[in-house]
């Protein structure tokens, strides 16, 4: 049998939030377990993922509620940039100002 790696799964972040998913049930909050991924280190989460399920009185639909109540007693990473989703527009464009002035 041999070994078939998910296409969708390109980063080690996106192997983590796979994982967590996974583990706490809840697959369709992908985004948010990535979100999270992004923001914590791997060892503290895959540590409190674990602790969450060992937890003996917690239901396994409470898991993700759980788990992301806890995180707030996590360090962060530091010095992480998101990516600037809007782009500024330059003041000084002048390819527009020529086009609307030649036509």
């Amino acid at each position: 049998m041999r070994f078939e790696p998910d296409k969708h799964l390109h980063s080690k972040e996106h192997l983590l939030a796979d994982d967590l998913s996974k583990i706490l049930g809840e697959p369709k909050r992908f985004a948010a377990y990535l979100g999270i991924a992004k923001l914590f280190h791997e060892s503290d989460l895959r540590a409190l993922a674990r602790y969450v399920c060992d937890k003996e009185n917690l239901p396994t639909n409470a898991r993700g509620k759980y788990f992301f109540a806890a995180l707030k007693g996590l360090p962060k990473h530091t010095g992480i940039k998101f990516k600037n989703r809007k782009k500024l527009r330059k003041k000084n464009d002048k390819t527009k100002r020529n086009r609307k002035t030649s036509g």
